[in-house]
């Protein structure tokens, strides 16, 4: 194997290889992928800021009917994921865009996708450290994909009816959904992610329509851990764990 590049085998046979030093996948994008999974229909998908690949493979080893296309706005990371693609045989299946997102109408037509996934940088640009690397810089602040860039991407992207998936943190929830209704992009589904029951949210799962009617359905939260000593996962963790066959 190239050196600085580690594998991660998923799904009973799905290999995952990423950069050791550079941007890993964890929790968030495998909750998001539980959370869509059965909500992608059979059309198109598109995943924004897909990174190594990992949600656009994860979907399409589970099943999902749908074809994928991840769009990543860098290109040694889109170069990593077309090789992720073809390594694992799903180059029928998935393909990668490298681009700029807030250049979405230079990318792909409107209403070119029937759902949308993303894993979005969480941090306002300018916040925490300012010494990380460049790549790790913009898979984590949104410089490059804020909120309103983000929506207006989803909505371009999508139909009317289009389904649109994040993973986000719940103190910048009040942005994202703002910034998504100014894209006609109606919050339908919400779930609240816990380190453990009576701790603050770590993270949501949001899903919206476009075009919806106004109709918010708020699920139970998912707690990871059974107590706050976070030393044993949650049945709920186990099951998704356990549903992609997850090997660390």
């Amino acid at each position: 194997m190239e050196r600085g590049l580690v594998e991660t085998a998923v799904n009973g046979g799905l290999v995952l290889r990423e950069y050791k030093e550079g941007i890993r996948f964890g929790t968030d994008a495998l909750l998001l992928a539980y959370f869509a999974k059965d909500r992608l229909g059979s059309g198109a998908c598109a995943d924004f800021g897909t990174g190594s690949g990992v949600l656009p493979l994860l979907l399409a080893a589970s099943g999902c009917k749908c074809s994928f296309t991840g769009v990543e706005y860098q290109e040694k990371y889109a170069a990593l994921a077309k090789e992720n693609v073809l390594q694992n045989g799903f180059e029928e299946k998935i393909r990668i865009l490298e681009g700029d997102l807030r250049s979405h109408r230079t990318l792909f037509p409107a209403g070119s996708f029937t759902a949308v996934v993303s894993n979005p940088p969480y941090l306002p640009a300018g916040s925490g450290k300012q010494n990380l690397a460049m790549e790790k810089r913009i898979a984590w602040h949104d410089d490059t994909l804020p909120p309103a860039a983000l929506a207006e991407a989803a909505a371009w992207a999508l139909p009317s009816g289009g389904r649109f998936f994040c993973v986000y943190l719940p103190s910048r929830m009040a942005g994202l959904i703002e910034a998504l209704g100014r894209n006609r992009l109606e919050p339908k589904r919400l779930r609240l992610v816990v380190p453990a029951h009576g701790e603050a949210p770590s993270l949501l799962l949001l899903e919206a329509r476009k075009d919806g009617a106004e109709g918010l359905e708020i699920l139970p939260e998912m707690p990871l851990y059974t107590d706050k000593s976070r030393t044993e996962e949650s049945e709920e963790l186990k099951a998704v764990k356990a549903f992609y066959q997850l090997f660390t």
